[in-house]
């Protein structure tokens, strides 16, 4: 490993990344500090009051008198009000401290929001980034580990090592045996516990990918989505099976895990035992000979508190040592570069160019060329059809030309200008897209079309409505525009049919405005005359500009300018509607096949 990669490593280990939790705490809650240290002082003083009181009250027993009873009321009075005022004092510190550590953690939250919104596409589809960043994603999602975990187990580290040293102090009467075995046992139980760590962390791949495979079915048993094809299909008992034997192989890797931590523990039991055997006998020994039984108490209560307070210490370090890792992990996420940045903006302000120049093109991780050897162009204000079988490409090659994906080889020249010097934000904004995956937010309707901008313009949000069929139907709504889709967020919030979301994601498209425009099947939830009215309609809204559609169905061919099928071979064929009739090819038993089904079905209608 070269010096540079082991210091970047460097950065990720336990120390620097506490440093670096500890900085962000100071910038984003400097106020957090000062209750710190007074948690400190309060939580590290706490613990000796139930040392103190059994030498207390026993000694007042021993000495005896007429007044013992007074003397032992008022000493259970005062112990009583210092320590409940200590507690309370504790206890409050302790519920702000963790509420505002829980903002620190959400802030941490949203940033890892926007790293994975903002990342490349490449990595939203592979798998693998997925799992092998799966403990790095989830370190700000829970209040138990990750940064939240560490910061709690933090603030409260000091206390202890406050108490800790009091009680050192305090026991150096003792034999100096009983050290060496609380320490002794400390150190297994830490080393226990890292041990079982590093078995669990190299395991963490093997986890992730259980784990996600029983999300999904999870997910398919909860999401109303699946709930017609399950009951229609009869796909209950082969879900169940499938899901039965994932929760089979997470469960064998589990008890994988607890085996070993089981093995492992034993060592500390047994450095226990023998720790509890030499400490009753020393003390018990030096009560023989002349300790006062309220001494005897009073170090027994400081043994036991001790033992315990270093035992807290030792799980806080071992705890921040394994979630450390899984913070460092998440820190190289945040800082590591995963979505392109950095280059100079070029300038478009005409309608689209796009060139496929010698383009071979395999999806990362596969073996199986999409595209070997791709040359076409769509020209400026061209409207352009692509049309094919299922797997032949068309929805990649809308991936390739709007920067979703990169070339494996070859290139792809936008008016001239190599679409690997764009910046991807500058690319994006060159294309109103239309996916046949509709995805309805749980925003008004107005920031569903214009996309959450800060400047809305109302009119033209109608205008796109209209275009697509939907301005009366949100007239009709009480709140228009401000109609909140779904009812995730807002109970009252309504949602579409799958024709009228296309219907809402192509008035998106609409508003947008981009230089170029493509439709990738957004219609597939609409009938044949219901796609060749959208066709037309957008066509004629989005005239000069450069047009891509895909479908299936052939509504969209024949206002278009030219034609390209693909097959799995790639571009198999290229012309205008005209040209690929007369010839005669695949294009030709498409539309003569789909031509006649529509053409039945009108006539039925008419019937």
């Amino acid at each position: 490993m070269d010096a540079t990669k082991e210091n970047e490593q460097k950065k990720y280990k336990v120390i620097p990344v506490i440093r670096r939790l500890m900085k962000n705490l100071k910038e984003q809650d400097p106020g957090q500090i000062p209750r710190i240290v007074c948690y400190t002082v309060l939580a590290g003083v706490y613990p000796f009051l139930s040392v103190f009181l059994p030498k207390i009250a026993i000694g007042i027993l021993e000495e005896g008198g007429v007044e013992v009873a007074v003397r032992l009321v008022t000493a259970m009075a005062v112990y009583l009000l210092v320590a409940g005022g200590i507690g309370y004092g504790m206890q409050r510190l302790k519920y702000v401290i963790e509420i505002r550590n829980m903002r620190i953690r959400i802030l941490y939250l949203g940033q890892m929001g926007a790293k994975t919104m903002g990342m490349d596409y490449r990595y939203v589809e592979d798998a693998g980034f997925w799992e092998k960043n799966n403990r790095a994603l989830n370190a700000a999602n829970n209040n138990a580990n990750g940064m939240e975990g560490m910061y709690n187990h933090l603030y409260r580290l000091p206390a202890n090592i406050l108490t800790i040293a009091g009680m050192i102090v305090m026991a150096t009467g003792l034999s100096p045996w009983i050290m060496l075995a609380l320490v002794a046992h400390v150190l297994v139980t830490m080393w226990a516990l890292r041990q079982n760590h590093n078995y669990r962390y190299a395991r963490r791949d093997q986890e992730a990918k259980a784990t996600r495979k029983i999300d999904y079915y999870y997910k398919t048993t909860h999401d109303f989505s699946f709930g017609k094809d399950i009951r229609i299909y009869n796909l209950r008992d082969q879900i169940m099976k499938n899901y039965k034997a994932e929760i089979e192989g997470l469960t064998n890797l589990t008890k994988k895990l607890a085996k070993h931590e089981y093995l492992l523990s034993l060592a500390g039991v047994a450095t226990l035992l023998l720790t509890n055997v030499l400490i009753y006998g020393i003390l018990i020994y030096q009560t023989m000979h002349g300790m006062p039984i309220s001494s005897f108490s009073m170090y027994l209560a400081l043994i036991t508190s001790l033992m315990a307070a270093m035992l807290t210490f030792g799980e806080d370090i071992t705890f921040l040592q394994n979630e450390g890792q899984y913070v460092g992990d998440s820190f190289r996420l945040i800082d590591e570069q995963l979505e392109d940045g950095g280059k100079e903006p070029i300038a478009i302000s005409d309608t689209l160019e796009i060139v496929f120049d010698h383009v071979d093109f395999r999806y990362p991780g596969s073996n199986t060329y999409i595209y070997k050897d791709l040359n076409f162009t769509i020209h400026k204000g061209e409207r352009l059809a692509i049309v094919g079988i299922n797997g032949a490409g068309k929805s990649t090659l809308v991936k390739l030309m709007t920067g979703l994906f990169e070339p494996t080889a070859g290139h792809i020249y936008i008016n001239g200008n190599d679409i690997n010097d764009f910046n991807k934000k500058d690319l994006y904004r060159l294309y109103s897209a239309v996916f046949q995956d509709v995805n309805v937010m749980a925003f008004s309707i107005r920031d569903n079309v214009t996309g959450g901008r800060k400047v809305a313009d109302d009119a033209r949000v109608m205008d796109a409505l209209d275009s697509v069929g939907l301005g009366e139907k949100v007239r009709g709504f009480e709140k228009g525009l401000d109609q909140v889709m779904l009812k995730v967020i807002d109970e009252e919030g309504t949602d579409f049919s799958g024709g009228e979301r296309q219907k809402l994601s192509i008035a998106r498209g609409l508003y947008k405005d981009a230089p170029m425009v493509i439709m990738d099947e957004p219609t597939a939830a609409l009938d044949a005359l219901a796609e060749a009215e959208i066709y037309e309609s957008f066509s004629n809204m989005v005239q000069g500009k450069t047009a891509v559609y895909i479908s299936h169905r052939l509504a969209s061919t024949k206002f278009c300018d030219k034609i390209a099928l693909f097959d799995k071979t790639g571009l198999r064929e290229y012309g205008t509607h005209e040209e690929l009739m007369a010839a005669q090819g695949e294009y030709y038993h498409m539309f003569t096949v789909q031509g006649k089904y529509y053409q039945e079905n009108q006539e039925e209608m008419a019937v």
